[in-house]
C-alpha cells in the first residue's frame, strides 16, 4: 500500500501566532533581564560619558555589586518597561513575520527585517527609552529615584519632552531591530532545516534544537549588532547627543573603535537565553493552542 501523503501544513492565525509570541516575550524577560541590566551598564560608562553608571569591572562582579548594594530590586532596576513591553513587541515580531511569509514571496531573511522595524518602530524604542533612562539614572540617584513608573514617566516626557523622552534613537534602534530579527530568523530556521529539527506537518520542533538554533542565530545577531545597540543605548541615555553619527563619533574619539563593542559580552549571553527561549516558547505555546483550536 502507498504510503499516506505528508499532511498539509496548516496555516497560521495571525492572533494565534501574537498571543503565544506575547506569552513567550514575557515570560523569556523574567529571566534575562539582569544581564540587559549589566549591559546596558556596560554601555553608557566611558570616557565620553557626562552622567555615569559606575560599571568599571566584568558582568559578574557588577551584578554581585549591585545584588549586595541594592539587594535583588537592584538589578531588575529599569526593568518595569521591558515588563510592559515585551509580550506586546514580542506578538508584534512574530506577527508581523509569520504575515510576511504567508502573503508575500519574501525569504526569511527579509520578513526578519520587515518584523524587526515594525516592532523596533512601535514598541521597542520607547520600551529601551525608558529603561535605559532608568538605568543611568539609579547609577546616580537624580530625578527618578523612588518614582512609580507612570511618575518617572511623567518626569522624562518632563525633562526631554515626548518625543526626545520616547523616540530619540529610533534611527538606530530600527536598524538594530531589522538587522537583529533578519539574521534571527534566517538563522533559526536555517539551522533548523540542516540539523534535522525542522518539521513538515506543523508540529513544534524538539525543544532542545529550538534551544540551540535560536541561541546561536541570536548570539550571532548580537555580535554584528553591538556597535549599533551601543549607540542606540547613548543616544537614549541622559546625555544628549545632536545625532546617532556624533553620538557614535565621541565614543570612537574618546575610547578606540572597540568601545562600540562594549557591553557585547552580556549582551550576546543575554540574548543566546532570550532567543532561545523565545522561539522555543513561542513554538511551544503556538502549538498548544492550536492543538486546542482556541485560535
Amino acid at each position: 500500500a502507498a504510503p499516506p501523503p505528508p499532511k498539509k501544513k496548516k496555516k497560521k492565525s495571525v492572533v494565534g501566532v501574537g498571543f503565544a509570541g506575547m506569552i513567550a516575550g514575557g515570560l523569556e524577560i523574567v529571566v534575562t533581564y539582569p544581564l540587559e541590566f549589566a549591559k546596558t551598564a556596560a554601555q553608557l560608562e566611558g570616557r565620553w560619558a557626562v552622567t555615569h553608571t559606575g560599571f568599571q569591572r566584568s558582568t559578574l562582579a557588577y551584578l554581585r555589586s549591585t545584588l549586595e548594594t541594592h539587594g535583588v530590586a537592584g538589578i531588575y532596576k529599569g526593568a518595569t518597561p521591558w515588563f510592559v513591553f515585551a509580550g506586546p513587541r514580542s506578538a508584534v515580531r512574530f506577527a508581523v513575520f509569520e504575515q510576511c511569509k504567508a502573503r508575500t514571496k519574501l525569504n526569511d531573511f527579509a520578513c526578519g527585517l520587515v518584523a524587526g522595524s515594525a516592532e523596533a518602530a512601535l514598541l521597542q524604542t520607547p520600551n529601551q527609552a525608558i529603561q535605559i533612562k532608568l538605568v543611568h539614572d539609579a547609577a546616580n540617584e537624580r530625578r527618578y529615584a523612588g518614582a512609580s513608573f507612570l511618575r518617572a514617566l511623567r518626569l522624562i516626557r518632563d525633562d526631554f519632552g515626548f518625543v526626545d523622552g520616547f523616540f530619540r534613537g529610533i534611527t538606530p534602534a530600527v536598524l538594530k531591530g531589522a538587522v537583529t530579527n533578519g539574521i534571527r530568523f534566517f538563522g533559526y530556521n536555517l539551522l533548523l532545516r540542516h540539523g534535522g529539527g525542522a518539521r513538515g506537518d506543523g508540529a513544534p520542533p524538539p525543544t532542545y534544537d529550538s534551544m540551540l538554533a535560536g541561541g546561536v542565530a541570536g548570539a550571532a545577531s548580537a555580535v554584528v549588532s553591538q556597535p549599533i545597540d551601543t549607540v542606540k543605548a547613548n543616544m537614549m541615555g541622559l546625555d544628549r547627543y545632536p545625532s546617532s553619527l556624533h553620538c557614535a563619533a565621541a565614543i570612537v574619539r574618546a575610547d578606540g573603535p572597540f568601545a562600540l563593542w562594549r557591553g557585547v559580552w552580556p549582551r550576546t549571553s543575554r540574548v543566546f537565553l532570550e532567543v532561545g527561549l523565545q522561539f522555543t516558547l513561542f513554538e511551544l505555546i503556538f502549538s498548544t493552542l492550536d492543538s486546542l483550536n482556541l485560535f
